[in-house]
């Protein structure tokens, strides 16, 4: 599967200066969801770059609070996101990525970071 650009280098800038960056330095909030499923896969954060590079490329960017950088998903591991849908909340603080995920999105091993050996779940 290969990845495709959701939006031209300008849609993909418009895009990027209309959202809200009031998260961890000056970042977007970025849900990822497996496009088939619908399970959530991870949570990371976008800067206005990240949100350029995925846009035009197709393959999920983030921002590393921890690094202080850009980040393409994969890029140590092989296990990258191709982005095939963007969305942003009303806010326009929080984005949602519809993804193809290879390999898994958890540093841990998991397919999930909602399913790893750290995760906790509580239900009725």
């Amino acid at each position: 599967m290969e990845p495709r650009p959701l939006a031209s280098p300008e849609e993909a800038w418009r895009v990027a200066k209309s959202l809200n960056y009031r998260h961890i330095g000056g970042t977007v909030v970025a849900v990822v969801q497996d496009v088939e499923t619908k399970d959530v896969l991870m949570v990371g954060y976008m800067d206005p770059v990240a949100v350029v590079l995925t846009l035009t490329t197709g393959m999920a960017h983030y921002y590393s609070t921890t690094r202080n950088r850009i980040w393409l998903k994969g890029e140590t591991s092989g296990h990258y996101q191709i982005v095939r849908e963007f969305r942003t909340d009303c806010d326009g603080d929080a984005v949602v990525l519809k993804v193809v995920q290879i390999g898994v999105a958890c540093h841990l091993g998991t397919r999930s970071c909602f399913e790893s050996p750290n995760s906790l779940r509580i239900r009725l």
